[in-house]
C-alpha cells in the first residue's frame, strides 16, 4: 500500500518509465539479499521492502501500459500484466517441482522478474501523455511515432492529447494538486465507483481461494489429488487471461464483467451447496468432483474480472489525475486483498465453508448489478474519449486514426 502511494507520486514527476527503471535494480537487490542472507530479521525486512517495491511496480506499470497503448488494442494488451502474474505463479510451481531450496527459488524469481523488464524498458520511450504534461510535446511526438509506427498519423493523436490537457489547464499538475482535484463531484464519482468494484472483486474470493486451495480441497474430502488440482487451477487462470485477450475488443468491458460475475456467482453457490450437504451429514461420495468442477469454472472468469478492473482503474480517470487516483485505488486493492485473505479462516470458523462461499457469491452478484447500472462501455475509446463519457455522459469521438486506417471513422 505504501509503495502504491509513493509510486504514484513519484511517477507524476519522473514519469512511469523512469520510475520503473529506478525501482527494478532495487527489486533485484532485495531478491538476491533474501536468497543469501542468513539473518532472520534481515530476511523479514527485505521481504517487507519487496512488498513496497511491488506496490511501486504494480501501480506504475499499469498506468504506463494504459497510456502508451492505442485505444483499439488496449483491451487486448493490458492483460499481459495479468498473464505474466499468472505465469509467475506457474513458474514457482514448476521450480518447486524440481525440489529446489527456497533460496534457489528466490534467485530464479528475482532474475526472471527484473532483468528482462529492465532491459526492455531501456528501449521504450516515456509515455506521450506524461511528456505532454511536462510541456515536452516534441518528445511526445517522437514517442508516438515509435509506438505507433511511421505509417500512423501521430500528429492527430498528439493534438487531441494536447487539446485535452489545455482544456483542463493541467500541463504541470503536482501530486498534491491531483489529490485536491479529486474532491470534484465528477472525479469523486469515478473514484467511488472504482473503489466499490475493487472491494467487490477482492471479496469474490479470488486471492483467498488461491491461497487456501489445498485446505479447501482437504476440507471437501475430495478423492482427487489436492496438489494436482492446484496446478490445474493455475493453468486455467492463465487460460482465462488468454481467452479474455481474444474476446475483449469484441464483447467489451461491460458485457464481460456482467457475464463473468454471474458465472462466478453460480460456481460459488454450487461450491457452497456441496459444503452445506457435507456439513449436514448428507452422503456426498457421488459428487466429490463438484468442488474441483466449481473452481475450474470459477477460476478463469474471476481472472477475467481481475483483468478488467485493473484496466478500468487506469482508464476511467483523466490524464491530469491518473497517477494519484490509481495510487489511491491500488491502496484499496491491496488493503481489501489483505482483509479478504486474513478473514477467510475466521469466516470458515464462524459461518463455515458454505457461508464463506455464499458470501463470495453475493459479492459477485453485487458486482454484476453495479456494473449493469453504473458502468458505461469504454471499448475502443481513447483515454480522452473515456474522460468525456464520464464527464458528460455521452460518447465524443475524437479525430484519432485507427492503427489500421489512415482516418478513424465513427460508426
Amino acid at each position: 500500500m505504501a509503495g502504491s502511494l509513493v509510486g504514484g507520486g513519484l511517477s507524476v514527476y519522473l514519469g512511469q518509465r523512469i520510475t520503473l527503471l529506478m525501482v527494478m535494480p532495487f527489486c533485484l537487490v532485495l531478491w538476491l539479499g533474501m536468497a543469501f542472507t542468513s539473518t532472520v530479521w534481515i530476511l523479514q525486512l527485505m521481504r517487507a521492502l519487496l512488498g513496497v517495491v511491488q506496490g511501486f511496480i504494480g501501480t506504475t506499470a499499469g498506468n504506463y501500459l494504459v497510456e502508451i497503448t492505442h485505444s483499439s488494442l488496449r483491451g487486448c494488451l493490458i492483460p499481459f500484466l495479468d498473464i505474466w502474474r499468472q505465469f509467475g505463479i506457474l513458474l514457482v510451481y514448476a521450480v518447486g517441482s524440481f525440489h529446489l531450496t527456497w533460496r534457489e527459488v528466490m534467485l530464479v524469481c528475482g532474475c526472471v522478474s527484473t532483468v528482462p523488464t529492465f532491459i526492455a524498458l531501456l528501449f521504450l520511450p516515456n509515455s506521450p501523455r506524461w511528456l505532454v504534461t511536462r510541456g515536452r510535446e516534441q518528445e511526445a511526438y517522437k514517442a508516438l511515432v515509435f509506438l505507433r509506427g511511421p505509417q500512423y498519423n501521430s500528429k492527430i493523436e498528439l493534438q487531441s492529447v494536447v487539446d485535452h490537457f489545455q482544456e483542463e489547464a493541467t500541463k504541470k499538475k503536482s501530486a498534491m494538486e491531483q489529490l485536491r482535484q479529486m474532491r470534484e463531484p465528477n472525479i469523486l464519482y469515478r473514484l467511488t465507483f472504482i473503489i466499490i468494484l475493487t472491494v467487490f472483486l477482492q471479496f469474490t474470493g479470488n486471492i483467498p481461494i488461491v491461497t487456501y486451495s489445498i485446505p479447501i480441497f482437504q476440507a471437501a474430502n475430495s478423492s482427487m489429488n489436492s496438489y494436482g488440482c492446484l496446478v490445474s487451477i493455475a493453468f486455467l487462470r492463465v487460460a482465462g487471461i488468454l481467452v479474455y485477450m481474444l474476446v475483449a475488443e469484441r464483447l467489451g468491458r461491460r458485457v464481460l464483467v456482467i457475464t463473468s460475475s454471474l458465472i462466478c456467482t453460480v460456481s460459488l453457490l454450487l461450491l457452497g451447496v456441496y459444503f452445506f450437504l457435507q456439513s449436514s451429514g448428507t452422503d456426498v461420495s457421488a459428487i466429490t468432483w463438484l468442488p474441483l468442477f466449481s473452481l475450474l469454472v470459477y477460476m478463469p472468469f474471476v481472472v477475467i474480472l481481475e483483468s478488467i478492473i485493473s484496466i478500468m482503474r487506469s482508464e476511467v480517470f483523466s490524464n491530469s489525475i491518473r497517477a494519484m487516483a490509481v495510487s489511491l485505488t491500488s491502496v484499496v486493492f491491496f488493503l481489501s486483498m489483505f482483509l479478504s485473505t486474513q478473514l477467510f479462516p475466521i469466516m470458515t470458523e464462524t459461518i463455515m465453508e458454505q457461508g464463506v462461499f455464499w458470501t463470495y457469491a453475493l459479492s459477485c452478484l453485487l458486482m454484476a448489478l453495479t456494473t449493469a447500472v453504473l458502468l458505461p462501455e469504454t471499448r475502443g475509446l481513447t483515454l480522452e474519449e473515456v474522460d468525456h463519457v464520464f464527464k458528460y455522459g455521452k460518447k465524443v469521438v475524437l479525430p484519432i486514426p485507427c492503427v489500421y486506417d489512415k482516418v478513424r471513422i465513427s460508426e
